[in-house]
């Protein structure tokens, strides 16, 4: 079995049709779903992209594998992904954004490529027009004109044809840096949305969605760059440009699909679909990411395996850690020791009703557990750790409000918090 993985960058779970978004529209990512598996519960376990690609790629916690912030190479002597499926005799290949072991527009040392046997990709590069380049495996740098989402997906149909050719099993991962800000879609998408009005999520709130980048530098002040000048201050055209890159996106998914069955190798290939975190869009007045909200820490998962049960719903929880051991289990390849994700293959299979009883997650001086539809997160400090915010998800979806100090759920929050402490303390002492 040949595993097609694509994630994409700082698109929230909620930022797909199947997900009952009439703001955006994804037809090839509904059918995906339609096929395969729709998880509306995924989380990131560190809802930033150096650390979520850390822990993707070792099935780790952050504070396990050491990549903590971003630009943080991956540990040396711990098995990734790769060289998981490379070990069991599969071509393993790389495409797109890393940004594992440094920052900016540039390349990857050889060692620090997580044992990719095929690799092209950036560090970190916050634009879709200028300067897009790609380095290969050697650190050669290669130039394309055309938006970097399109050219993301013209090389990964490149490396599936090559891969195709050699007529072993493979594994391609792809990274788009799509719809990370700032907000360039391509024009014909933009037009897409233009005017189109915006239904706010109940917990938004009126914000400046404006972030500038490092990487390319913005112009300052920032009434000179023109995404500013296009949506700053002015949220649901922010949000129009981002739903936008999402249908981009799904666009380019949808070639990738049509590549997989012109090369007759769509019925033996999974394909997993996910981000490495959400985007805030004005949800409880914030924007970005870094935060246990779900807007931010919610993913969006889909699942397909050929031969296995489709066109499933699932509200079960399981997050980025799990997708390596899944991944694993369902290509019929050994788990790897140290891992702390737990393989969700069983309920794919069709074989339980049951994913992950808990997900955690951290960043920085905050951690959080998500049980029984109860989400707990809390401050770490000296002296333990603080409760900042609890909510029941399937009463209160929206997070609106925050029961952390609410006397009725007192069992549950002394409950919940010593599950948290155990998990924070072991993981941060785990290395």
């Amino acid at each position: 079995m040949n595993l097609l993985f694509i994630f994409t960058d700082q698109q929230q779970r909620y930022a797909l049709g199947c997900m009952g978004n009439s703001n955006v529209d994804t037809p090839n990512l509904d059918r995906l779903a339609d096929n395969g598996v729709l998880f509306r519960r995924c989380y990131s376990n560190d809802p930033i992209c150096g650390p979520f690609r850390g822990s993707l790629l070792t099935g780790q916690y952050t504070s396990h594998c050491g990549v903590i912030n971003n630009g943080m190479p991956l540990p040396l002597g711990t098995t990734t992904f790769a060289e998981a499926f490379g070990a069991a005799g599969y071509q393993t290949s790389w495409v797109g954004k890393w940004h594992l072991g440094g920052n900016g527009n540039g390349p990857i040392d050889r060692e620090l490529q997580g044992g990719f046997q095929n690799f092209i990709g950036y560090q970190c590069y916050n634009g879709f027009y200028k300067d897009v380049c790609f380095y290969d495996r050697e650190g050669k740098e290669h130039r394309y004109d055309g938006h970097r989402t399109d050219v993301t997906t013209d090389l990964a149909i490149e490396q599936l044809e090559e891969l195709a050719r050699d007529n072993r099993q493979f594994m391609l991962m792809m990274s788009y840096q799509s719809p990370h800000y700032p907000e360039q879609p391509a024009p014909e998408f933009a037009a897409q949305y233009q005017g189109r009005k915006i239904i706010r999520r109940k917990n938004c709130q009126e914000i400046d969605p404006f972030t500038p980048t490092f990487s390319p530098k913005s112009p300052r002040p920032v009434e000179g760059d023109s995404d500013f000048q296009r949506y700053g201050n002015n949220l649901d055209e922010y949000i129009r440009l981002y739903n936008a890159m999402c249908t981009q996106i799904d666009s380019n998914v949808g070639r990738l699909l049509k590549t997989l069955e012109r090369l007759g190798i769509a019925d033996e290939t999974m394909i997993v679909f996910t981000s490495d975190h959400g985007d805030m869009q004005g949800s409880h007045g914030l924007k970005n990411k870094c935060l246990p909200h779900e807007e931010s820490a919610g993913i969006p998962l889909i699942i397909h395996v050929p031969g296995q049960p489709g066109g499933r719903v699932s509200d079960g929880l399981v997050s980025g850690i799990d997708l390596m051991p899944t991944c694993l289990e369902l290509a019929g390849i050994d788990p790897v020791v140290g891992v702390d994700g737990q393989s969700i293959a069983p309920y794919l299979r069709g074989e339980t009703e049951t994913t992950c009883e808990t997900v955690f997650s951290e960043r920085g001086n905050w951690c959080m557990i998500v049980r029984d539809g109860w989400k707990l997160a809390a401050e770490r400090q000296d002296d333990g750790l603080a409760p900042m915010l609890m909510t029941h998800l399937d009463e209160d979806p929206y997070e609106l409000q925050n029961r952390s100090e609410d006397p009725s759920v007192a069992e549950w929050r002394k409950e919940l918090l010593s599950q948290l402490t155990s998990w924070d303390t072991e993981v941060r002492n785990v290395q």
